[in-house]
């Protein structure tokens, strides 16, 4: 800690020792006397002031170099008592200021470490703006987040507002602009909050509340429907036209409580028991598997650049794998074609040169019932975005305009 040292003389007695030179100069004036004692009066004179205006500079230029540190804001340093009242008290206040101020600079900075770790912490992506809207600093939860089509909704936002957007088929993101006062004036900053998780778990839970009445009241009804045709099919096994009916509403009967129970299926999805998985491995593993699902004029193939390690369920990705595979066959039909799965450092891919998705398909393909095809329950990728979401991992499905071709992807981060 550096020390200023103030010496401030009693300056009171400077002025009156001048005031009393000055005197005997006019006397001796007045009184004619000799030249050369008016020269020495002229000379102690002289000293006194130079001797007065530095006992004044000096404090004066010391407190000058005070107030120049706390300009630096430089807060360490402090004056010295010199034992006279009127300087000490101009000490004391000063130093006692360099110490509020040292405390306070302190508080500050604790207080922005504080908030900078609990920005960066922050799930909910945050980005601090300049006054021209360019963003200035941003978490890491806002530079994964901040892709072009997102930095376009926020661009387009006013102070106040808030827009829900969906960049892929796995994220849905609340985008939203706010401000804050920074020297007298709205300084904007940018948020973007993850809502997949709880939109995909409202989804879910009305699917399942509405799965599991439909399957109750469905199989209490056919449970008796069933019982009363096995009855008729009894009294009427002499009469094969009477047979015939009953055994098509009984077979019918027993498709629909398939169907149902396939519902009931997805519904009930485990919980996922990740553990490590090399992706090579593991789709050359399942290949001979997954190739029955596809006719003779489709060809399935694997392709992996190098041999990625993630952490997964295996059985639940094992039943994405099929799912995807049955998914992308059902879709490229006996014209024929090839399906490609890829895996690469934290990606995998499944790959296939069919007809593709159109727009409208492209936004509601993970939505419960839907399909493309006529013959579908439309549960195969609905099960697939719930296996996925359980483990947290990302995905989209998408058609590219550029070589056609439909890529399902899945990414750990």
């Amino acid at each position: 800690m550096r020390k200023l040292n103030i010496n401030i003389p009693a300056y009171r007695f400077w002025f009156a020792a001048m005031a009393l030179a000055v005197a005997a100069l006019a006397v001796l004036y007045v009184l004619d006397k000799p030249q050369w004692l008016l020269l020495c009066v002229m000379a102690v004179l002289l000293l006194l002031m130079i001797a007065a205006a530095r006992s004044v500079h000096r404090p004066l230029h010391a407190m000058q170099s005070g107030l120049y540190l706390i300009r630096e804001q430089d807060y360490s340093s402090r004056l010295r008592r010199v034992g006279q009242a009127d300087a000490d008290r101009v000490v004391e206040l000063f130093n006692s200021l360099m110490d509020s101020m040292k405390h306070e600079r302190l508080r500050l900075e604790e207080q922005n470490r504080f908030l900078d770790i609990l920005i960066e912490a922050s799930p909910s992506g945050i980005a601090i703006c300049n006054f021209d809207g360019t963003v200035s600093s941003a978490n890491s939860a806002f530079r994964a987040m901040a892709t072009p089509p997102v930095m376009e909704v926020l661009g387009r936002l006013a102070d106040g507002r808030s827009e829900v957007c969906r960049p892929g088929e796995s994220q849905i993101l609340r985008c939203s602009r706010r401000s804050f006062m920074d020297s007298g004036f709205h300084r904007p900053f940018f948020m973007i909050d993850l809502l997949t998780d709880e939109i995909v778990q409202a989804e879910k839970a009305v699917f399942n509340k509405m799965v599991r009445t439909i399957s109750h009241e469905v199989n209490n009804s056919l449970g008796s429907v069933i019982s009363v045709l096995e009855s008729l099919e009894e009294l009427h096994a002499d009469d094969p036209v009477v047979t015939s009916a009953i055994s098509a509403a009984h077979n019918s009967c027993l498709n629909l409580s398939l169907f149902t129970r396939g519902y009931a299926e997805v519904a009930k999805l485990p919980k996922p028991e990740p553990e490590p998985i090399e992706l090579k491995v593991f789709v050359e593993r399942l290949l001979p598997s997954l190739a029955k699902l596809c006719t003779n004029d489709i060809e399935l193939r694997a392709e992996s650049a190098d041999s990625p390690t993630v952490s997964a369920d295996p059985v639940l990705m094992e039943r994405v794998l099929v799912n995807l595979v049955k998914n992308s066959a059902e879709s490229i039909g006996s014209r024929g074609g090839t399906i490609t799965i890829r895996s690469a450092t934290g990606t995998l891919i499944v790959e296939d040169n069919g007809p593709g998705l159109s727009a409208e398909a492209t936004g509601r393909i993970f939505t419960p019932f839907f399909s493309t095809k006529h013959s579908d329950r439309g549960l195969g990728l609905m099960l697939v975005s719930d296996i996925l979401h359980s483990q947290h991992l990302r995905f989209s499905l998408i058609t590219d305009p550029d070589d056609g071709l439909t890529r399902f992807t899945i990414k750990w981060q």
